[in-house]
């Protein structure tokens, strides 16, 4: 199913309103600096090697997602609002499966986001571990996390986001990921976004990637009712 941004036609809708970037995530450039300053030490260099023959220019480097246009995926299945970076060149899926999906295949970025009622109290630990039982998500205690952070996204809800890399052994493409779980009264919140990249640029990419999602789709994002929408719950594996 291809984006549908409200408010234009092609393959993915705009909002008829210009989407404002968010305030909630200023300092994207310090987060790009914070995994910058992590991932080399990801991967040793690389031996040397005799210089190699003259070739073509190499390609353009893949989409670093700030530079896109900006647009805005409203779900009427979770009741949210999900600013995109370069929204056209997402695609969107929401009409079956308990997560909303969104990849930008330029950049090799996935977002999985979704909302969902508890029967008792929605604590951001009882969210995370429901989210976990329901998929297979990053997990920063097996990665090299460069960010922490508690956030107030969704408004009012108890939210921490963690951003890093997965360990990789040398030459490997770099993984990239940020993680958020929260919950508030009986609602949980879950965002996920994943990012790789390989080559000389590849930390670079992958930091201006995970900066890039998280200050607009994540720092932007909005709820437009209290009652969370009735989703199938995923049964336990």
């Amino acid at each position: 199913m291809r984006a549908h941004l409200a408010g234009a036609p092609g393959p993915a809708r705009r909002s008829a309103t210009p989407a404002v970037r968010p305030a909630v995530w200023p300092a994207a450039a310090l987060l790009a600096a914070a995994l910058l300053a992590l991932l080399p030490a990801c991967a040793a260099p690389p031996a040397a090697a005799p210089p190699p023959p003259r070739a073509a220019p190499p390609p353009p480097p893949p989409s670093t997602l700030g530079d896109g246009e900006l647009g805005e995926y409203r779900s009427e299945r979770f009741d949210l609002r999900l600013p995109l970076p370069d929204a056209r060149g997402f695609r969107v899926e929401d009409g079956e499966g308990p997560w909303l999906v969104a990849t930008h295949a330029a950049s090799s970025t996935s977002l999985l986001v979704r909302t969902w009622r508890e029967d008792g109290r929605a604590s951001r630990a009882a969210c995370e571990a429901r989210a976990r039982l329901w998929r297979d998500l990053p997990r920063p205690d097996r990665s090299l996390t460069a960010v922490e952070r508690r956030i107030d996204v969704p408004e009012g809800f108890d939210t921490v986001v963690e951003i890093g890399v997965a360990d990789a052994p040398p030459g490997a493409p770099i993984e990239g990921f940020a993680v958020a779980f929260g919950g508030y009264g009986r609602r949980c919140f879950a965002f996920i976004a994943e990012t790789r990249a390989a080559g000389p640029s590849a930390e670079r990419l992958v930091a201006e990637r995970l900066a890039a999602v998280v200050e607009i789709s994540l720092g932007g994002l909005r709820l437009e009712r209290e009652v969370a929408p009735a989703v199938p719950r995923e049964p336990p594996p």
